[in-house]
C-alpha cells in the first residue's frame, strides 16, 4: 500500500527536479513562470513573454500531472508545459497565419493516500470552473483539458461531472495521455514498462479504497463509464505500457457509445506516458508532442472558424 511520507517525498523531490528542469526550458522557450494559490494548493501557470496586442486570441491548456494520484507535482510537469505552448503556437501560426497565444496551467489536487476518491476530481472540476472560468473569466471554448496517467483520469472525471453537472461549462477538447481509466485491475503483464502490478495495485487502493467493488466506481473507472455527450478527446498511447489496456478500453467504450469525435494516437515500442520525457531522454517524446499540439491548434481553429493555409499551395 502507499506510504504517506514516501508520497511526501516524492512529491518534494519532483518538485526540486521539476523546478530545475523548468527553469531551462522556460528560457528556451521563452516562457514565465507564475505560482498560484488556489483551494490550498500551489499550481502554476506558463506564459509567453512575447509581447501582443491586448485583443490577442488566447488558448489556456490546463494540464493534470500524472503519479498515481499520489505522488509528483505540477511544477515536474514545467519543461513539458513549456514545449507544449511553443509547439502548438508554432502549430497555430502555420495553420493560420495568425499569431496566437496560448498559456498553460499546471493544475494540482490533493494526493492520495491522504485524500482519496472523489477528492481529486472535485479538486479539478473546482479548479476548471471556479477558477479558470468564473475568477479567470475564460470561456469554455478557449480551453483544453490534457493529462497523462492518472492525470488523464482526472481528465475524464472531470468531463463527465460537468456533463452531469453543467453541460455548457464543458471545454474545447481534451487531451489524454496513457490515461489511468480503468480498475479491473487485470493488465497483462508489460516487461518493458516502469510500472508493475504491484505499484499499479497500491496506487489504486489508495486513490479508490474499495476498488475491488464495482458498484463504487462511478468515474473513477471511466472505462466503464458512459461516454456520450462529450467534447473531441485526444487518446496518446504506447503499445508497452504496462496500462496500455486502460486507453484501448476507454477508446473501445467510446466507440460502443457510438462517439465519433475521438482521435486515437497510438505508438509502438513506446513505454508509459512516453510524450512527457526530454528529448534528450527520448528523442521520440518530441513526435508525441507535436501529435498532441497538432490536435490543439485543429480543434482550436475550428472552434474560431479559421481555414487552415494550403501549405501545398505555396
Amino acid at each position: 500500500m502507499a506510504i504517506e511520507s514516501n508520497a511526501q517525498w516524492l512529491r518534494a523531490q519532483s518538485d526540486l527536479v521539476g523546478s530545475m528542469l523548468g527553469w531551462f526550458s522556460c528560457r528556451r522557450f521563452n516562457r514565465s513562470l507564475e505560482a498560484v494559490h488556489w483551494n490550498g494548493l500551489e499550481h502554476v501557470w506558463l506564459r509567453s513573454k512575447q509581447p501582443r496586442p491586448r485583443n490577442t486570441k488566447r488558448l489556456v491548456l490546463l494540464y493534470l500531472h500524472g503519479g498515481g494520484f499520489a505522488v509528483l507535482s505540477p511544477r515536474l510537469y514545467t519543461a513539458l508545459g513549456a514545449e507544449l505552448a511553443a509547439t502548438i503556437e508554432q502549430e497555430l501560426k502555420a495553420r493560420s497565419g495568425r499569431d496566437l497565444q496560448v498559456d498553460v496551467l499546471l493544475g494540482n489536487y490533493r494526493k492520495a493516500p491522504e485524500y482519496c476518491f472523489p477528492t481529486q476530481p472535485q479538486d479539478t472540476v473546482a479548479l476548471y470552473q471556479d477558477y479558470l472560468l468564473m475568477h479567470e473569466g475564460l470561456s469554455p471554448v478557449q480551453i483544453i483539458l490534457a493529462g497523462d496517467s492518472a492525470g488523464g483520469g482526472l481528465v475524464m472525471s472531470t468531463l463527465l461531472r460537468l456533463r452531469e453537472s453543467k453541460p455548457e461549462y464543458l471545454p474545447l477538447a481534451a487531451m489524454v495521455l496513457a490515461p489511468a481509466v480503468d480498475l479491473t485491475s487485470d493488465e497483462p503483464d508489460a516487461p518493458d514498462c516502469f510500472l508493475s502490478r504491484p505499484m499499479c495495485k497500491a496506487f489504486s487502493q489508495a486513490y479508490h479504497p474499495s476498488y475491488t467493488d464495482p458498484s463504487t466506481w462511478r468515474d473513477a473507472s471511466s472505462a466503464q463509464c458512459d461516454l456520450r455527450g462529450l467534447p473531441p478527446v485526444f487518446v496518446q498511447l504506447g503499445r508497452l505500457d504496462y496500462i496500455f489496456q486502460h486507453g484501448s478500453r476507454l477508446v473501445s467504450k467510446a466507440a460502443a457509445d457510438g462517439v465519433g469525435n475521438w482521435e486515437v494516437d497510438v505508438h509502438d515500442n513506446m513505454p508509459h506516458v512516453f510524450s512527457i520525457f526530454p528529448s534528450f531522454v527520448l528523442p521520440y517524446a518530441r513526435v508525441g508532442v507535436e501529435r498532441l499540439s497538432a490536435f490543439a491548434a485543429r480543434s482550436f481553429l475550428k472552434s474560431e472558424g479559421v481555414e487552415p493555409i494550403d501549405a501545398s499551395a505555396s
